[in-house]
């Protein structure tokens, strides 16, 4: 019986991959969280606690964790110091504890936006490509500090088992990314005369790679996962059914570069959840590792992934609650209109 802990298990990742993890044989779940999840997962142990807490090496060397899968992660598109310390140095402190327990493996959830989009990028960067991101979103920015002091991290303890697995732009009918909310926009935004292509993953097909990592004890270091394949903007678009708004590049720097240095002009970049460096330059990964190390091969490629999200968004507004699905079969709503109709039985015999 292996004892792998989640964190961040009261999270949108973190309670995904504790369902899936729950389901694997001979494997006992014990989910971390500052806060305890909304509805409680059958067979999981869970306790609160933050990731920053001294105690945490105590805790795991008691429970005799022999993974820590780390997606306890604020995600933020401008930086806060509370998310900094969160995210960068309470990463690194978990791992540290983790060391200090005798954790054998950990696996953690990274982006392939770490590399940066730049002309000078090959069209399948291999992970040990340089990370030069320059980005302003605040996670990619923490993502990068951290897999940086990962290095060091993974020099000084060669015996730890680290999975770090870059998945590029994620898509899913419930999942909230910058390309999720990119695709939903009635427009969508581009640059005039780039039209890049972008690799994909499933949202389905993540946390099912984050579980394989954990279950195979995977030691692949940085590891790019994708779908096969990769769509351009354009026939992003035309999957989803909508215009492309072309926009001088020229403009959306200078005036995303002005809005930023403003709350109220932050708020207003929101109409481009996605950095123009990002639909402009390519910086797609080299698959090859995930394939051969890792052992993994997505159920969806990138145009399945596209249109999976795009058939589910376009039903959504059209189905019923869960509340509702609930009680369907009771068929309350129609047996009141019918009684309330003039001429009823009950109406005949209170008169």
């Amino acid at each position: 019986m292996r004892t792998v802990v989640v964190t961040g298990v009261s999270g949108y990742w973190g309670r995904r991959v504790a369902r899936q993890l729950l389901a694997a044989p001979d494997v006992r779940v014990l989910g971390i969280d500052a806060r305890p999840p909304q509805q409680a997962e059958r067979g999981m142990d869970f306790i609160k606690a933050d990731i920053r807490n001294p105690l945490l090496a105590d805790l795991l060397r008691v429970e005799g964790v022999d993974t820590v899968v780390h997606l306890a992660w604020r995600e933020r598109q401008w930086r806060h110091e509370e998310d900094f310390e969160s995210n960068v140095l309470g990463s690194m402190q978990l791992i540290g504890a983790a060391i200090d327990a005798g954790v054998r493996q950990v696996v953690l959830r990274s982006t392939m936006a770490v590399y940066g989009a730049s002309p000078e990028n090959p069209m399948a960067l291999p992970e040990d490509s340089p990370l030069r991101a320059r980005s302003r979103y605040a996670t990619v920015r923490d993502l990068l500090d951290l897999e940086l002091s990962l290095k060091e991290f993974a020099a000084e303890y060669p015996e730890l088992r680290l999975a770090v697995l870059r998945f590029p732009s994620i898509v899913g009918p419930d999942v909230d990314t910058p390309l999720t909310r990119w695709l939903r926009r009635p427009v969508l935004p581009e640059l005039l005369g780039f039209d890049p292509l972008l690799q994909v993953i499933d949202v389905d097909d993540a946390v099912a790679a984050l579980t394989h990592a954990v279950l195979t004890e995977a030691a692949v270091g940085p590891c790019n996962v994708a779908a096969d394949g990769a769509v351009s903007l354009c026939q992003m678009a035309g999957l989803a059914g909508k215009p492309a708004l072309p926009i001088l590049h020229l403009l959306t720097y200078w005036g995303s570069s002005a809005l930023a240095t403003t709350s109220t002009g932050r708020k207003a970049l929101g109409w481009l959840p996605i950095e123009p460096d990002f639909l402009r330059h390519p910086w797609t990964g080299s698959l090859t590792r995930m394939w051969a190390e890792l052992g993994f091969a997505p159920r969806f490629d990138a145009r399945q992934a596209i249109e999976r999200s795009v058939q589910a968004w376009r039903v959504q507004p059209f189905e019923r609650s869960a509340e509702g699905r609930r009680f369907a079969d009771d068929r309350l709503g129609a047996t009141i209109a019918e009684r309330t109709k003039p001429g009823h039985a009950a109406d005949e015999a209170g008169t």
